[in-house]
């Protein structure tokens, strides 16, 4: 009996680590750039917003929204493209100068989920 579980325990403690930490495969969507650019100051206002991922994206379930400083939402419902699937844009309402947050979630094709959150600036 104790040679049995001298074989089990190796097997069972290698395949928890397998399964502990073979997460790192899985692919998560992070923004690899955006139009406008985060943190950018521009001098005409953009008529939308843009964010390419480096995966492929989930439609249903990856949006954006973008707000003006007062917490506002000046942007239209966003979509992820229908011949690039890492692409999400929003058409944005007619803007002003001023300080504006881009919100983003996306949901990778596999499931895992990112978010977050970078400013740009209209003169």
């Amino acid at each position: 009996m104790k040679q049995g579980k001298r074989r089990i325990i190796p097997w069972f403690y290698g395949t928890l680590f397998l399964i502990l930490f073979s997460g790192g495969a899985y692919a998560h969507a992070f923004p690899v750039r955006s139009s406008p650019e985060v943190g950018s100051t521009l001098a005409t206002a953009p008529r939308s917003v843009t964010i390419w991922y480096d995966s492929d994206l989930n439609a249903l379930f990856t949006k954006m929204t973008i707000k003006n400083g007062a917490g506002q939402v000046v942007s239209e419902s966003s979509h992820v493209s229908a011949h690039d699937r890492r692409k999400l844009t929003a058409l944005l309402q007619p803007i002003g100068p001023g300080r504006y947050t881009v919100y983003w979630s996306a949901v990778a094709s596999d499931g895992h989920h990112t978010e977050g959150h970078w400013p740009f600036t209209v003169q």
